[in-house]
């Protein structure tokens, strides 16, 4: 009797241990936030419906059918929404303690919010890397296509060496076609985000993107050691001022119905550092040496829907 209770017991046991070693492996990593239209889940090689707040794991494929978009929600809050006919698969999301998601679109277009972790999307033709941004990529037969709304994204050919990649800043917009190297990027047209966002976005989500443009200039100050430093902290003094134009410029941007962003800013001291935190991510699309030793700098930021997002998710704590 005792050894058919040992039995029975590491029986159990041994029950218990592979549930929990299943349960592991297929830890779930996100979720369907929003669905519209048809769309199904391709998991173990079997299809299912996909259905609003379904989770999802690692190595799960979402497909998308005609007239229909999905918005899936990951652990890092980053989102991903996903246009008509198109078919993403979840290849890696902090697998091996790594903190990077990796995500391969194989037909479509999706529309990126990153989160809290480094993000790639992988397509037959491309690789798009990047932290703490939005874009969108498509997928056109042999070619694939980036426009960046908001920060930087690294965009390479699919299996191109690291010194290969190209950095696309938000405005733009590149193409990688098979065996070839990104184009050189052009600024964005208004058209193509307005396409894009219609097959990824409802109607109220649909914030064009704004890039904010503005010039800063410094004086070299005469207590500088050699005419190196001076310029170095003439430079310093036009992205200060650059940066300073841009600040105040954003304040004027309507971001939610009626409401500008310094409505927010002047109710809440957290929305106020973000949004300064935000600026500081500028970059220097142009600098000029004036003849009197005066630098002068162009810089840029693009204003997108992950930016947005702070201000709605203010809003729905009113």
């Amino acid at each position: 009797m005792k050894r058919v209770c040992g039995s029975l017991f590491f029986g159990v046991l041994t029950m218990l241990v592979c549930a929990a070693y299943s349960s592991a492996s297929e830890q779930q990593v996100g979720s369907i936030r929003e669905l519209r239209g048809t769309a199904g889940i391709i998991r173990s090689g079997s299809t299912i419906g996909a259905r609003k707040n379904d989770g999802l794991f690692r190595t799960d494929v979402v497909k998308t059918f005609d007239k229909s978009r999905a918005k899936l929600v990951f652990i890092d809050d980053s989102l991903l929404m996903i246009g008509e006919k198109s078919t993403v698969r979840i290849s890696e999301h902090f697998r091996d303690n790594k903190n990077i998601s990796v995500f391969n679109l194989i037909d479509g277009v999706v529309n990126v919010i990153v989160g809290k972790s480094g993000f790639e999307v992988r397509t037959p033709t491309a690789v798009t890397a990047a932290r703490g941004t939005s874009y969108l990529v498509w997928v056109d037969g042999s070619k694939t296509g980036l426009a960046v709304t908001e920060g930087h994204v690294d965009f390479s050919a699919a299996g191109a060496p690291p010194d290969k990649k190209e950095v696309i800043p938000a405005g733009r917009t590149s193409v990688v076609e098979i065996g070839k190297p990104p184009v050189v990027a052009v600024r964005t047209h208004q058209d193509l985000i307005k396409k894009y966002y219609e097959d990824t976005l409802d109607p109220e989500e649909r914030w064009m993107p704004v890039l904010l443009k503005a010039t800063g200039s410094g004086v070299p100050p005469p207590n500088a050691v050699n005419a190196a430093q001076a310029r170095l902290m003439a430079l310093r003094a036009a992205k200060v001022d650059a940066m300073r134009n841009l600040l105040e410029q954003s304040y004027g941007v309507s971001i939610v119905s009626e409401s500008k962003i310094r409505d927010f800013v002047a109710k809440s001291d957290n929305i106020r550092a973000r949004v300064d935190a935000f600026i500081k991510g500028a970059w220097i699309s142009e600098e000029r040496d004036l003849a009197d030793g005066t630098v002068e700098v162009d810089m840029e930021i693009g204003l997108g829907i992950g930016f947005r997002r702070m201000f709605l998710e203010q809003s729905d704590k009113r």
